[in-house]
């Protein structure tokens, strides 16, 4: 009887123990790894022009604006963004906006073409005379700067037709021309020089037999 009693005694102090030692830790309060709780988002529209400019928020390309003329940007975290709006040939534009969790925020952006473009205009022949909108540039090959637009091109050589062109020049790039121009009927074309011409050598066969035919008569 006493090894049974000694036996419950050392079981209830062991138990008495593992509950003094174990319940205090165990309430101990655990990190909450649960899903934390989601970030209100509203939505951006961009409304501008031109159609198919590229716009980036906070560093990463939200879309194009299409032909409606309006970019809507869902699902955008409340708080403060910056907007980039670029599109070839016009200068870039950036600003901060402020999206709300109830409103959708709304901003316009319209961009400037950029003011210069270039022109590299080539001629069959070389060596003819370049106008631009009237104003006489140089002599082909040349690369010209003109604002950033439509342009009349006119390109004039003597023997030649007048050869011309309405081209359309975007800033910041280079737009390339080339033009043939053709001899006006009855004009001299220059030949490259291989020797005398054929009227050259006809009167120099008939120089030669009127001299032939006088040594002779003279005999």
């Amino acid at each position: 009887m006493r090894s049974l009693a000694v036996i419950f005694w050392t079981g209830f102090l062991s138990c008495f123990v593992m509950l003094c030692l174990v319940f205090p830790v165990s309430g101990i309060v655990a990190p909450d790894f649960g899903t934390a709780p989601q970030q209100a988002t509203g939505t951006l529209h961009v409304d501008g022009s031109p159609v198919g400019m590229e716009i980036t928020l906070d560093g990463r390309v939200a879309g194009q604006v299409p032909d409606s003329g309006v970019l809507v940007i869902d699902n955008v975290p409340t708080g403060q963004h910056d907007v980039l709006a670029s599109f070839t040939g016009y200068e870039s534009q950036e600003m901060v906006v402020n999206v709300p969790d109830s409103l959708p925020a709304e901003i316009r952006i319209d961009l400037s073409r950029q003011m210069a473009g270039s022109l590299d205009i080539s001629s069959s022949p070389t060596n003819v005379q370049i106008y631009v909108n009237d104003l006489y540039k140089g002599i082909t090959p040349a690369v010209i700067e003109v604002p950033a637009g439509d342009h009349l091109v006119l390109m004039r050589l003597a023997g030649y037709q007048d050869w011309s062109a309405q081209v359309a020049v975007t800033g910041g790039e280079t737009t390339a021309l080339s033009g043939t121009l053709i001899p006006v009927s009855g004009a001299p074309v220059s030949t490259p020089s291989g020797g005398p011409s054929l009227i050259v050598t006809v009167l120099l066969v008939v120089a030669g037999c009127v001299i032939a035919y006088s040594q002779r008569a003279g005999r």
